[in-house]
């Protein structure tokens, strides 16, 4: 098994400039599960001024879909607008013990700084670490990974 997957049939959704108050998240996780999107890579970040910045990764096929909803909700729950990054990849890297976390961010982190890949946006969890990169990068970045894990 694998501890590296790739998925460049992705599309990262961010919501701007959301108010910061309970409920919004709920309520846009909502529509789109009664619309049947699925999401994975959930991150918010808080900035000044009581906003936030809510995003996520949803299949690209179903971009098409959503344009028109995502741009309702961030306009009925007050936001600033919605983007939707499309030339990227994520890259899921396997942690094998909650132990290992910190050495698999470093040994991320070098593989991609010494073919000068930046990551665009990162998530962890004690099991794995998921992180986005542009796709016209993500092969070469693919490759530089699977180098240092070859032996991990």
């Amino acid at each position: 098994m694998s501890l590296i997957k790739f998925n460049n049939e992705c599309v990262h959704v961010i919501f701007l400039g959301l108010p910061n108050v309970p409920g919004i998240a709920a309520g846009i996780f909502q529509e789109l599960s009664i619309n049947d999107i699925d999401v994975g890579m959930v991150t918010q970040n808080s900035m000044r001024g009581g906003r936030s910045d809510l995003s996520f990764l949803i299949h690209a096929d179903k971009l098409d879909e959503i344009i028109i909803l995502c741009r309702e909700l961030s306009s009925k729950f007050g936001g600033q607008g919605v983007s939707f990054a499309t030339e990227i990849a994520a890259i899921t890297v396997e942690i094998k013990s909650p132990s290992e976390s910190a050495q698999t961010l470093a040994k991320i982190f070098s593989a991609l700084a010494d073919v000068n890949i930046n990551i665009e946006i990162i998530n962890s969890s004690s099991e794995a670490v998921i992180f986005i990169i542009s796709s016209t990068r993500a092969q070469e970045g693919l490759k530089a990974l699977e180098k240092v894990f070859n032996s991990y």
